[in-house]
């Protein structure tokens, strides 16, 4: 069957070209940044060490996914959950001064693909890390899905020998940006606690407030709808989703801490709630697009990481997701989330002179 082309507004082209717009923004504001004296105020090295003249080298095993949950709203009970069958997922990163890049480089499949299916995967991370303003941009691309609760749908379903439903036709592609502002860095680094970038020598915290922004599309190729046949009936035509473009602007505020505990070793928690406006554009089984604008919903961010930051070798483990809750208003609701947990290891290579760069390099002290 043919893909059906779509009218979404948002594309995968256009998708792209907006990330690498936020990257090019997120960049000259940086080096803008940078060009201050190096005799500006600094930190107060009873709390925070700095390493950020220092290239680091990251790598990690990391297991990313996002879920689909699709409800119908008069149904409290009901729950269709779609999931990529990505197992674990190598990575590597590169962090200096005020830029970080992180690259997927490979996917290991689970050896239960035969029963949930293959996925594919790209993801790419540019961060620019201030002591007072920090920006993430990500791109995170998934191809092939499968249903994680087939009993829904058929409850005569046997999870010990069945095939699990799956959607190999059934992409995703998330475009995310965030800008935050620290209210107290002369105590806390989000460097230290994110990237290891600096290291947090005594206990503290900050409040936190920013802005983020989502572009999300799914999409698939056969143009078949996400509601499997035999539970149709639960859903109106113009309910039964096929495709779906959304954006989200979100107004955050929370907090973050760091716990020192024998000098190197450290616990870091961050949650930071926030209001999303929400603009939604679905294309249902009756190959109408319906659309909802300017809705207010809601979004949460939690991060967990526990590690140590030694002076050369660092390392831990984390835990971050990404929430944002679904339109009930339209008939369906559907909602999405990113979780990712990752065990990483990294080293600080020697402090780069820069007495023989070039001028621009040293202006811009990259």
């Amino acid at each position: 069957m043919n893909h059906i082309p779509l009218s979404l507004p948002v594309n995968l082209r256009c998708v792209k070209g907006i990330f690498y717009f936020l990257l090019f923004i997120s960049t000259s504001f940086s080096v803008s940044a940078q060009t201050e004296s190096a005799n500006a105020t600094k930190q107060d090295s009873l709390y925070v060490t700095k390493f950020t003249d220092r290239p680091h080298l990251t790598f990690e095993l990391a297991n990313r996914s996002q879920r689909i949950d699709i409800r119908n709203p008069d149904l409290d009970t009901f729950l269709l959950r779609y999931q990529p069958n990505t197992s674990t997922n190598f990575i590597a990163s590169f962090d200096y001064r005020w830029l970080s890049l992180s690259l997927g480089l490979l996917s290991l499949q689970a050896g239960d693909s035969y029963r949930k299916g293959t996925s594919s995967q790209f993801s790419l991370r540019a961060s620019f890390n201030g002591r007072r303003l920090w920006n993430t941009n990500f791109i995170q691309v998934y191809k092939g899905y499968y249903l994680t609760n087939p009993s829904v749908a058929n409850p005569e379903w046997n999870a010990k020998t069945d095939q699990y439903p799956q959607r190999p036709d059934l992409s995703t592609v998330t475009v995310f940006s965030n800008l935050y502002y620290c209210f107290s860095p002369e105590k806390f680094s989000y460097r230290a606690a994110l990237w290891q970038l600096d290291r947090q020598e005594k206990s503290a915290g900050s409040f936190l407030a920013g802005l983020s922004l989502r572009l999300h599309r799914m999409d698939s190729d056969t143009g078949q709808s996400l509601i499997p046949a035999s539970i149709a009936y639960l859903f109106k035509p113009e309910n039964r989703l096929i495709a779906q473009s959304v954006t989200n602007f979100n107004i955050n505020a929370g907090y973050v801490h760091t716990f020192v505990v024998r000098h190197s070793w450290f616990l870091t928690l961050y949650f930071v709630p926030g209001i999303s406006i929400q603009n939604s554009y679905y294309l249902s089984e009756d190959k109408q697009i319906r659309n909802q604008q300017n809705k207010v919903t809601g979004t949460s961010e939690f991060r967990f990481i526990l590690g140590y930051n030694g002076n050369r070798w660092y390392s831990g483990i984390s835990s971050y997701s990404i929430s944002f809750s679904g339109n009930r208003n339209l008939g369906v609701s559907v909602n999405d989330n990113y979780n990712w947990f990752r065990l990483f290891v990294g080293y600080r290579l020697r402090p780069v002179d820069r007495s023989n760069l070039p001028a621009w390099r040293q202006k811009i002290r990259l």
